[in-house]
């Protein structure tokens, strides 16, 4: 028989705690819709469906992510940017696996990738310019890659101040800001 070592164990209390907080949110949305529907709000209800059918989305998208830690880090960013009312959307490409993960130090990289991730909602909760964000990150075994339309980042200069660090790249190329983060 397998032993469960930590690592496994950390991600099984992670993967735990996330099922309890989505079946919470789902009975607490699926109470909203029952009040709406009792109350006669058709329309509310509709409107709120489609808002949990649009999360749902997103969430299954995120779910594509091979490295843990990275989906761990970019779920609970999606949770804080929905909290303040940002409508944010990701377009995840992974060109990795898990095994690929299994030997790395991500700890520096997943650090980058969450600073970044916290620089860029922050610039765009504090711009509300736009209606609707898309970030796109790449996974690889190599780097995280993560892309953001420059029409949402007028401030660039400082941006990138932000994000500079020693095992980071910084791209800026056809109406795009890439931030390339190499695993070590």
């Amino acid at each position: 028989m397998k032993k469960i070592n930590d690592s496994d164990l950390k991600y099984w209390n992670l993967i735990d705690d996330l099922l309890k907080q989505q079946r919470h949110d789902f009975l607490n949305e699926i109470q909203i819709i029952f009040g709406y529907i009792k109350l006669n709000k058709i329309d509310e209800a509709v409107e709120y469906i489609n808002k949990v059918r649009k999360e749902a989305s997103i969430k299954s998208k995120i779910s594509n992510i091979s490295c843990m830690d990275l989906y761990f880090i970019i779920e609970k960013k999606l949770k804080q940017c929905l909290s303040k009312g940002l409508n944010i959307d990701f377009e995840i490409y992974t060109n990795a696996e898990r095994e690929n993960f299994k030997n790395k130090e991500l700890s520096k990289s997943l650090t980058y990738m969450e600073r970044a991730l916290d620089v860029i909602f922050n610039y765009m909760n504090n711009n509300s310019q736009f209606e609707e964000y898309i970030i796109y990150i790449e996974e690889t075994s190599d780097c995280f890659i993560l892309k953001v339309a420059l029409e949402y980042l007028k401030d660039i200069e400082s941006i990138k101040k932000e994000l500079d660090s020693d095992i980071t790249e910084i791209i800026i190329e056809e109406g795009y800001l890439i931030y390339e983060i190499e695993l070590e």
